[in-house]
This record gives structure tokens, sequence and C-alpha cells, in this order.
């Protein structure tokens, strides 16, 4: 087992993990991105990074739309099932989004389906941002897809739920502790019994402002759902699009 404060590394590599999300739409990811590139007028002769990519399946929409697209994940597994994928103006790399290097500048980095937030010390999260700052081109653009804290804080504390795939069973139970929204996993699978978490602060878009101006970044617009209708406190997303400050 890895450090238990990077829970992401054992989960998003363990076979679990990507049976209990087997059912993510294709189709949602499609109208996503495509919802983002009409609505902002993104530029189809861009290279762009998805940030956390996990199997692919945000990379793969995106290269339909731009020049070259580059998908960076931590899990090995996840890598590996991306690359079954063989597209030609689509590469993925392993890499922990606090120190990727991938000598390339993008017009847009795009961290979706809640792939921030993950760390114990926040200064890894501003370490991420400053990552996809020195990544960006002048006035490139970061998009950020995230669980709305304000919504989950109301709904979601001591929620429970059992779900069975190919008699598998999975216990959820999720509560919030310590600013974070925790996640408890318990799998039963025959005579075998598995716990993972998952771990996501609850950044409010405040947060999200001050880590962005530390960060070489100003927050140009926020979104509530993947409509792109505009961002409340009841809205089901944060969706934030910010742009790269130019260097004095």
């Amino acid at each position: 087992m890895s450090n238990k404060d990077d829970w992401f590394i054992d989960w998003f590599n363990s076979k679990y993990y990507h049976i209990l999300y087997k059912s993510r739409n294709k189709n949602e990811a499609n109208d996503f991105i495509k919802n983002i590139i009409s609505n902002l007028s993104l530029n189809s002769n861009e290279t762009v990074l998805d940030l956390g990519c996990g199997n692919g399946r945000h990379s793969i929409s995106l290269s339909k739309h731009f020049k070259l697209v580059d998908g960076i994940d931590i899990s090995s597994e996840n890598i590996t099932l991306a690359k079954k994928n063989k597209i030609e103006n689509l590469k993925f790399f392993i890499s922990d989004m606090r120190n990727f290097d991938t000598k390339t500048k993008y017009g847009y980095i795009f961290n979706l389906f809640t792939s921030f937030g993950y760390f114990k010390k926040n200064e890894d999260n501003i370490n991420v941002l400053k990552k996809c700052n020195n990544h960006l081109k002048k006035d490139g653009l970061l998009f950020i897809d995230f669980l709305n804290s304000e919504k989950i804080k109301m709904t979601i504390n001591g929620l429970k739920e059992t779900i069975n795939f190919d008699g598998i069973e999975f216990n959820i139970h999720k509560k919030i502790v310590d600013n974070y929204v925790v996640k408890t996993i318990e799998i039963v699978d025959g005579d075998l019994t598995f716990n993972f978490q998952e771990k996501v602060q609850l950044f409010k878009i405040e947060d999200f402002k001050e880590m962005l101006g530390i960060s070489g970044f100003e927050l140009l617009s926020s979104f509530g759902d993947y409509q792109m209708n505009p961002y409340d406190l009841n809205s089901n997303r944060l969706i934030l699009c910010a742009k790269k400050l130019a260097n004095d």
C-alpha cells in the first residue's frame, strides 16, 4: 500500500475502480466537450492537455476537436486502458500532476471530472496549478470541472448506498470530515473484502480564486453544469475557466 494520503494510487489502479465507474457515459463526455468549445469559441488548431485523464474518456472527445491531445494520469492501469485507443493525434503518459513535465506548451489544459483537491497539503494543489501555468502558452486557458462543495455540504453527509455489479457488492458511505468529502467503499467479492476511499477537499469558488491568483491565473467565468449554465450555490458542478496572466 502507498502512503494513506495518496489514496488515489491504490484505488485508481484497482480493477474494482473500473468496475464501479464503468457506466460513465462517453456521450456525456462528448456533449460536455462540445459545449465548452462552442460556449467559449475555442480554437481547434490548438494542442491541449487532459490532466488526470483516467482511462481517456474525455481525451478521446478532445482528440476529435483539437489538433493534438496529451493525456496524463498517475494510474498505470488507467494509462494502459487509455493506450488501447489508437488515435493518431492522441498520446498518453503516466505522471503525477504535481510534478509533470511534457516539454510542451498548450493552448488549453482540461482538468475534468473532479480530478483536483486530492492532496493533504494545499501547497500540492498550488503546485498542480503552477505546473499548469508553466505548460500554457501566453493567454492559455485552464478548465477545472469540480464538485459543488456548497451543494455537497447540504446534501451528502452520512449518505449510504449499496451497488451490485456482476455479483460484486459495493457498500458506499459518504461523509464530510475536516472539510473533505470522504467516500468509503467496502467491496465484497465472494469471500474477499476490500476497503478503499476517495477523499476530495471541499473547495469553494472563493478558494479557487485565491489559489488561481497565487498560481498566475485570472478566473474568467464559472458554470454550474455540463450544459454550461451559470454557477450558483445549488448547481450540480463548479466548472471554472481561468486565463494565464502575462508575466511581468
